[in-house]
């Protein structure tokens, strides 16, 4: 299991997560749950936490979305947790100017928006980061995704999106830098001239690392329980619904 916020799992809970905050909004707003606003600071716009939570994650614990739209949860001590309708407001006027300061950028034109998925994170969180270098860096990383991985490459393979899932079998299979970059070069050597494949462990986390993107193993439940992530879970030997050894 793989704490990516690249992987296919996580774009698509985003997506979910987004479409429920928008459908929740409290006077427009909707309170941000990344490490940095902790639910205590509110945007108007939902782009603005697409990219913050692209860009950081979700607060630790933030698995139920009490202020999001999920209401009448059902604790462990078998209270029904309070329905909070009174969210905090005090920081809306400083939110909403850093969120206009970060979508100074936003109109870009219809035709270049990419049609997948993947393509679009990537778009919407170029347009709203906060520093011309992460632009830069992000602007590179959709080239990436758009560039295909050797000329007339007939499968449709990408740059970006090619590299990520060679990382991807990298962490899972506990593979060194040195025995991966020593794999990169030998598939380099095996595809077409002027193919696009990184040559070393540092280039192709380059590619896909704009925003610290980085691909992390994370143990998991062989039940599929519980990820071990989180100060509830990072440190436990067992799993606390099934039991069942680490």
């Amino acid at each position: 299991m793989y704490d990516d916020r690249l992987s296919p799992g996580f774009l698509n809970g985003l997506h979910d997560f987004i479409r429920v905050a928008e459908a929740n909004k409290q006077n427009g707003f909707m309170c941000c749950p990344c490490p940095e606003c902790k639910n205590d600071r509110n945007y108007s716009k939902s782009k603005t936490l697409h990219y913050h939570l692209l860009k950081s994650g979700f607060m630790p614990g933030y698995s139920c979305w009490t202020k999001h739209g999920e209401r009448g949860v059902i604790m462990e001590d078998n209270e029904e947790e309070e329905d909070d309708d009174n969210y905090p407001f005090a920081d809306t006027t400083m939110g909403e100017a850093e969120e206009e300061a970060s979508m100074g950028e936003a109109e870009e034109e219809a035709s270049d928006e990419p049609a997948d998925d993947f393509g679009r994170v990537i778009a919407d969180a170029k347009r709203n980061c906060e520093s011309d270098k992460e632009r830069l860096k992000l602007k590179r990383m959709l080239e990436d995704h758009k560039k295909l991985l050797y000329p007339n490459c007939e499968d449709d393979q990408k740059k970006l999106g090619t590299t990520l899932e060679l990382l991807q079998w990298k962490a899972k299979n506990g593979v060194t830098d040195k025995g991966f970059e020593d794999l990169l070069i030998m598939i380099k050597k095996m595809l077409p001239k002027d193919n696009e494949l990184p040559d070393s462990t540092y280039e192709a986390k380059k590619v896909v690392c704009p925003l610290g993107l980085e691909v992390q193993k994370i143990h998991a439940c062989p039940n599929d329980c519980i990820l071990y992530r989180g100060e509830e879970y990072e440190n436990l030997d067992a799993c606390p619904v099934c039991g069942a050894l680490r």
